[in-house]
């Protein structure tokens, strides 16, 4: 009878979170059965009961806070519970990161929104990406849909993903579950638009700031792979009204990357907003929307293969 190689028990922990890593990629769950559906629609309903976009500054900042505490704390205290008490602890952490991670639907997004464009249903592209972004999406045209769905896969993979990735690393299954929370509900409340500017202030702040370690990684990927290219990217990049650092230092090294332009002004509020606009190439065709799931993919691997053999010297150091 075939037996399995006498390994340490932490080196199994190991490949199991390696299955997990690929699974979720590959194997996204439907949006309305996963729990961070419900957290949106909780999110939603606390948003009716306590924002009141006419109070002060102060006094929405304040609530927002309030509710953003209010939504992760309990249900944090409740994980912390069943992961303190249960036998299978390993079972229940690879869970969490499977939950948690959740690139898979928005990569299968992204391939429904591009194969919309290809038949010019341009509204069923539009209602997809209405799911991701809080910006004005009646105007654009193909080209700007196209532009807006490149832009949004890769703020998810790096927000939503890799920081996700980066705290179950660093903490363990409840930072990383904390961490997703505060994505979600920063989604849930976009400070890009003026109704939510001041609510959504706090989750804002602390996802950005708790997204810092993989905003620097999946930057330094990319810079190498442009550097081996013979093209070198600049670190600085100036915080816009309209566009946060991080993210304008990965699109414009996704911009260099592709050989395409990305960024440029949006719609918010029915006004016109600029924002910076990156343009190392022309304006993105099909075929650079297509390429650009490959490299962000290739990213998540890479991603993977660096941060997990430092995990595992961890564990089996301890």
């Amino acid at each position: 009878m075939a037996t399995l190689p006498q390994w340490q028990p932490e080196f199994y922990y190991w490949l199991l979170l390696t299955f997990v890593v690929g699974l979720e990629r590959f194997l996204p769950l439907p949006r309305s059965a996963h729990p961070f559906f419900l957290l949106h629609q909780l999110a939603a309903g606390m948003a009716r009961k306590v924002h009141r976009p006419d109070n002060s500054r102060s006094q929405q900042r304040i609530s927002g806070l309030m509710a953003t505490l209010s939504l992760t704390l309990p249900w944090l205290a409740i994980a912390a519970v069943i992961y303190w008490v249960a036998e299978l602890d390993w079972l229940f952490e690879a869970l969490v990161l499977l939950l948690c991670l959740h690139s898979g639907r928005a990569f299968s997004d992204y391939r429904q929104v591009q194969q919309a464009l290809a038949k010019g249903q341009k509204q069923l592209a539009r209602e997809r990406l209405a799911r991701y972004l809080a910006r004005d999406l009646t105007p654009l045209s193909e080209l700007g849909l196209r532009k807006a769905a490149m832009e949004y896969l890769s703020r998810q993979l790096m927000l939503g993903w890799l920081a996700t990735l980066c705290w179950f690393i660093i903490g363990g299954p409840l930072a990383a579950l904390a961490y997703r929370m505060l994505f979600e509900l920063s989604q849930a409340w976009p400070v890009m638009q003026k109704r939510w500017r001041d609510f959504g202030f706090a989750v804002n702040w602390l996802m950005r700031g708790f997204a810092w370690p993989a905003s620097v990684l999946l930057w330094l990927l990319l810079a190498v792979r442009s550097l081996l290219g013979g093209n070198i990217l600049p670190w600085r990049f100036a915080p816009q009204s309209h566009m946060h650092k991080q993210d304008g230092r990965l699109w414009r090294a996704l911009a260099v990357r592709l050989k395409c332009t990305m960024g440029g002004a949006i719609k918010l509020d029915d006004q016109r907003q600029h924002r910076p606009r990156f343009t190392p190439g022309p304006e993105p065709e099909p075929h650079h929307s297509k390429r650009l799931p490959g490299i962000l993919t290739r990213c998540q691997w890479v991603a993977w293969m660096l941060v997990s053999p430092l995990f595992l010297i961890g564990l089996l150091a301890t």
